[in-house]
């Protein structure tokens, strides 16, 4: 994966990969079937990584949603400063891997609107408020990004500050709207 994030996905050959870990390519090729099973593999554990990160983050003691939301800019950010650009352009070419990614995004709608649910009971997000489409309003804005290749032209945290917290201000109580101003400032 640290060769893919590198060098882009179709700029690393499977002699690369086998090299950096110091296995033929045989080897390789026998846990592998071909360069999108590794890659699916590698996006998957990559998924669950995060996954589990952001649960335990979630789960301490006087966390609320504004930090979970900030925790998950937070590695966005880091991902995107690591990641070659090309990464994301190759990885529309193996459809295994964007349907694992298409599907594990939808899959997330209803921890979404039970985390949407969560920033009510906490008072930091408005009940009064279309839940479901919010949750359409946020994939229409992450496929006109995509669509667009609006990642090209500006910075994730430009794309952030401009698309989801804009759409996040919207969402928050008064009360809401200071505590994201608050931890707007810490990470700034």
């Amino acid at each position: 994966m640290e060769l893919f994030i590198q060098h882009g996905i179709r700029a690393v050959k499977m002699d690369d990969i086998a090299q950096g870990l110091s296995i033929s390519k045989r080897t390789l090729y026998e846990i592998y079937t071909d360069k999108e099973e590794l890659l699916f593999e590698g996006i998957k554990t990559y998924n669950c990584q995060r996954v589990d990160h952001l649960t335990e983050f979630a789960s301490q003691k006087g966390i609320h949603v504004i930090d979970i939301i900030l925790e998950a800019y937070k590695l966005k950010v880091d991902e995107v400063r690591q990641v070659n650009p090309t990464f994301y352009e190759d990885i529309l070419k193996y459809p295994k891997v964007e349907e694992f990614i298409r599907t594990a995004h939808e899959n997330s709608r209803e921890e979404f609107l039970n985390f949407m649910q969560r920033g009510v009971n906490e008072g930091l997000f408005r009940k009064d408020i279309n839940h479901v489409l919010i949750a359409q309003q946020m994939d229409a804005m992450s496929k006109y990004i995509n669509q667009y290749n609006l990642w090209q032209k500006y910075s994730f945290s430009e794309l952030f500050a401009n698309f989801y917290l804009v759409s996040l201000r919207g969402l928050c109580t008064e009360r809401g709207v200071k505590v994201l101003d608050k931890a707007m400032a810490k990470i700034q």
